[in-house]
């Protein structure tokens, strides 16, 4: 159970440094490590997360530490109001689960709300 569970972390640590954009460099750099490798080893479940590390971590991704190891990496949708070209209010919702798939289908959105824009129809 313990290797499963380190495994889920370590999972989760990637999947939520990777939907931030941020890179195992700036990650190892945020919580005082020498190098990345020290960070690394985390991703790779080669090594136990510190209580003091979860902490940052949780903080930085902001999400509570039970999140961090035990759920499942999603970044919250994020709200654009906004007004038009023409003054119309609108908004944008966007929801990332990490898959490529769900990233093209919110690309492929936003480009088609994008061109409605432009052409004044919303």
């Amino acid at each position: 159970m313990e290797k499963e569970l380190k495994q889920h972390i370590a999972e989760n640590l990637r999947k939520y440094r990777v939907l931030r954009g941020f890179t195992q460099e700036y990650i190892a750099d945020y919580l005082g490590k020498k190098d990345y490798t020290a960070y690394s080893r985390y991703e790779q479940g080669r090594s136990n997360l510190k209580m003091d590390d979860a902490i940052k971590l949780s903080e930085l991704y902001d999400v509570p530490i039970q999140e961090l190891v035990n759920g499942t990496p999603r970044i919250k949708p994020k709200h654009y109001n906004g007004t038009s070209q023409n003054g119309k209010a609108f908004s944008v919702s966007v929801a990332l689960d990490g898959s490529i798939e769900t990233l093209e289908q919110q690309l492929s959105r936003l480009k088609r709300l994008n061109i409605l824009i432009e052409h004044g129809e919303i």
